[in-house]
């Protein structure tokens, strides 16, 4: 009965050493070893794995950062679209009435640096202009306005009387 007991013991550490061997193997597969992969230890090749994990596991904590970033970016410029594309609808129902009002040659283009705003004095008194002069004054305020993003550059804007808008242009 006990040479029963023990080489039903051996029978089972051949078996779990086996097994143990055929994982082993299969991570030298996983994990980049280098050129002299035949040589490692179990010890190192743990210890290799180790810090693949580790490595694969900032990876992923990296990239999640990052999906998150651009999903707030994504986000931020679909409701930036649907602004423009709401002050369009509104620009082009007003410009219908202002631009047979004016005519082409009142129309110029400007320059309007998006980063500087700072520049426009703050004490512009706005009361005596008219109603299209708000809505030009609007537009003209969210293109200027990044929300919290930084954007680089100068965007061009159409603006009707510019000098009537800002005296300093």
């Amino acid at each position: 009965s006990s040479f029963f007991f023990r080489s039903t013991h051996n029978e089972m550490e051949k078996n779990r050493r086996a097994h143990l061997r055929l994982c082993l193997e299969k991570l030298k597969v996983l994990v980049p070893l280098g050129p002299e992969s035949s040589k490692h230890t179990t010890l190192s090749l743990l210890m290799k794995a180790k810090l693949h994990i580790k490595k694969l596991e900032d990876y992923d904590r990296r990239a999640l950062h990052q999906i998150e970033q651009l999903q707030r970016e994504q986000r931020h410029l679909k409701r930036q679209l649907e602004k423009l594309g709401s002050e369009r609808i509104r620009t082009d129902s007003v410009g219908s009435a202002v631009s047979s009002e004016h005519s082409d040659s009142d129309r110029e283009e400007i320059d309007v640096d998006v980063e500087s705003t700072d520049s426009l004095p703050a004490d512009l008194d706005w009361s005596s202009s008219s109603p299209s002069d708000s809505d030009e004054r609007g537009s003209l305020q969210s293109v200027c306005s990044d929300e919290g993003y930084a954007s680089s550059g100068v965007r061009r804007a159409k603006v009707q009387s510019a000098h009537k808008l800002c005296p300093t242009l």
